[in-house]
C-alpha cells in the first residue's frame, strides 16, 4: 500500500487504537507496545490498499474502505463495507493469499498493519487481542455463510434485511436508534447483488412500515426485531 500525502491525524496513533474495540480494555502500556509494532499509514479517497495476492493484515482505524472481488467478466463485486475497528486481510493468518480480492479507501482513512506473522506474533504475547480475533473471525466466517446463503436462496429482500442486521453491530446508538454507518445507494446494491432503484424502493418500503428512517446516507434502524425477521432470523 502506497500512503497519501496527508496532514497530521487529530488524534496520534495510541488514542486511535484505545477508541476501538479491540483495545478498548488493555492498559495503557500493552496499547503502547502494540502500537509500535504496527505501521500506520493515511489513504485518501480512492485510493487502492491492496489488490490480489498479499501476506498483510489490515485494521481500521478510521475511515472505510471498501472490499470487493472481481468477476470473471470484469465487474466488481462489493464484499464489504468496513468501518472503525474491524480487521481485514485476515485469510493470510491461514497461510493463504487475496487472491481476487481487492481494498480500497471509501474516502479518507487511517490504516494500521503488519505482516501476518508480525501480527500473529503481537496476538501470542497478547491472550485478550487473540480471543477478540478469533470472535471477530468467527462472526465474519458466520456472515459470509449466511450471505451466501441469503445469495443463493433469498430475495432482494432477504438480502438487504441480512446486511443492515449485520451492520448493527458497528452501527451508533442514538435515543433509542440505531444508525448504520453512510453508505450510498450503490454501495448497497452492490453488496446484495441488486439495483439502486430496488434497493432505493425497498428501503422507501420499510421506511413506510416504519421498520427504518432515510436520513441522507444513513439508514436509521427503528424496529430491530423486525428486519432480524426480515433477514430469516437472527445474524
Amino acid at each position: 500500500m502506497t500512503s497519501g500525502a496527508a496532514p497530521p491525524p487529530r488524534l496520534g496513533k495510541v488514542p486511535l487504537l484505545r477508541r476501538l474495540n479491540l483495545f478498548e480494555e488493555m492498559g495503557e502500556e500493552e496499547v503502547q507496545a502494540i502500537s509500535r509494532q504496527l505501521a500506520m499509514s493515511h489513504c485518501v479517497s480512492g485510493q487502492g490498499i491492496y489488490a490480489g495476492n498479499q501476506d498483510r493484515v489490515y485494521l481500521l482505524k478510521s475511515g472505510r474502505v471498501r472490499l470487493y472481488r472481481l468477476s470473471a467478466n470484469g465487474a466488481d463485486v462489493t464484499t464489504a463495507i468496513l468501518v472503525p475497528g474491524q480487521l481485514f486481510g485476515t485469510v493470510s493468518f491461514l497461510g493463504g493469499s487475496a487472491g481476487g480480492d481487492h481494498a480500497d479507501a471509501l474516502e479518507d482513512s487511517y490504516i494500521c498493519e503488519a505482516s501476518a506473522p508480525d501480527f500473529l506474533g503481537i496476538m501470542a504475547r497478547h491472550p485478550m487481542l487473540m480471543a477478540k480475533v478469533m470472535m471477530a473471525m468467527a462472526r465474519q466466517l458466520f456472515r459470509l455463510e449466511r450471505t451466501v446463503e441469503q445469495l443463493v436462496h433469498g430475495s432482494v429482500e432477504d438480502r438487504l434485511a441480512g446486511l443492515l442486521v449485520s451492520q448493527m453491530d458497528a452501527a451508533e446508538e442514538l435515543d433509542g436508534e440505531i444508525l448504520l454507518p453512510a453508505q450510498t445507494r450503490d454501495e448497497l446494491a452492490s453488496m446484495v447483488m441488486s439495483t439502486r432503484e430496488t434497493v432505493s424502493r425497498t428501503l422507501a418500503k420499510w421506511g413506510r412500515e416504519g421498520v427504518v428512517e432515510l436520513r441522507g446516507r444513513r439508514v436509521v434502524v427503528l424496529d430491530p426485531a423486525s428486519l432480524r425477521h426480515r433477514a430469516g432470523g437472527e445474524i
